[in-house]
């Protein structure tokens, strides 16, 4: 406090001999000029990462029981799911699960070239036929979407029961490749691949106008407000790990990678870790399936994952996938009450279960 006040007093002679000038600057070099804060912009320097999280993908740990929630019978009838006969070679099974706000189900149902409408109690209300595929399928509001073909560039959207006008997604009149719907947002959103030049990167998420299927960057998720997550594989590590990035206002605010292990006998074992993306959103982070194997060519599990928005342990946990066909992602769906659907393909037909 005396130096200040000596300061001051300088100051005060100095302003009548020399002038104002003088005194701003010796304002300035008292420090009585407000510090200036850094900026809030995305050149602003990162996120400290914490530590990595492991998840153990126990194979002595029993596969957690979903309850069957309805049966869908496979057969050539109408009213049945299509059953591809074919034991030497790629079968056509069905594609994807969506849940629709009335908590009935639709199937896209390739092997029959439909897409059927089932009741919650598994009978059958109606298909609508599709000229390829189809490989996907999410509801934005009341609205159904349908993807024609994996990695392929047409979606239409379901209007009174029929196909509407089928629309090719494009980035400034670039064709794009879409590998999978993400489910329970407010927009359309997709994962692309092969989109480095478009979107930035190989697997890149892009918001999709339905009305001219131009595609935009997203950010992630959103999973409230300006608040957005995504998972990003980290393609240079070994087995391959995923980071979960929480992004705010189009600012990096906090990122945490996710390593897996495959565990044999109470021992850890040689982990291979398949390819993923987030499936939906949910009303407290997003959900996908992630299938592990152990490096010997074929997968030995398949794990529900759900990541929470608040950053917390992550859920994961193995379900049951013995005689198992199908991409397994695509078979998850969000329903109206905000729970978890998964469809099992079996002999007999699809068995649907919920979390």
């Amino acid at each position: 406090m005396r130096i200040k006040a000596v300061l001051r007093a300088i100051v005060k002679a100095i302003v009548m001999t020399t002038g104002l000038m003088s005194l701003a600057v010796l304002l300035i070099a008292c420090g009585d000029a407000p510090a200036r804060e850094p900026p809030d912009s995305p050149s602003a320097a990162p996120p400290a990462t914490p530590p990595p999280i492991t998840l153990v993908a126990n194979l002595d740990q029993a596969p957690v029981e979903w309850g069957e929630v309805a049966f869908l019978p496979g057969g050539d009838g109408l009213d049945e799911i299509g059953l591809d006969p074919c034991f030497h070679c790629e079968a056509v099974v069905p594609a994807a699960l969506a849940v629709a706000p009335d908590g009935t189900y639709w199937i896209a149902d390739s092997y029959k070239g439909r897409i059927a409408h089932f009741a919650e109690d598994g009978s059958f209300i109606e298909a609508i036929p599709t000229e390829r595929g189809p490989a996907d399928l999410a509801f934005v509001g009341e609205r159904l979407y349908v993807l024609f073909e994996e990695g392929g560039r047409t979606i239409a959207a379901v209007e009174s029961g029929a196909l509407g006008e089928p629309v090719m997604m494009t980035d400034a009149g670039q064709p794009l490749h879409v590998l999978a719907f993400v489910g329970y947002q407010d927009q359309l959103l997709a994962w692309f691949t092969d989109a480095q030049e478009t979107l930035g990167r190989f697997w890149a998420l892009g918001a999709i106008d339905p009305a001219t299927g131009e595609v935009t960057p997203a950010l992630g998720i959103q999973v409230s407000g300006d608040l957005f997550m995504d998972l990003v594989p980290l393609l240079e590590t070994r087995p391959l790990s995923y980071e979960v990035r929480w992004s705010e206002a189009g600012r990096l605010i906090r990122r945490q990678q996710i390593r897996f292990q495959l565990v044999r006998d109470s021992r850890p074992v040689r982990t291979t870790v398949g390819d993923t993306y987030i499936r939906t959103s949910t009303p407290t982070g997003f959900a996908t399936l992630v299938s592990i194997g152990d490096g010997q060519g074929l997968p030995v599990g398949v794990w529900y994952a759900e990541f929470p928005t608040d950053g917390g342990q992550p859920t994961f946990e193995p379900l049951q996938n013995d005689g198992f066909i199908g991409d397994a992602i695509r078979y998850v769906a969000i329903g109206p009450d905000g729970r978890i659907y998964w469809m099992r393909l079996q002999g007999d037909g699809l068995h649907i279960y919920r979390r």
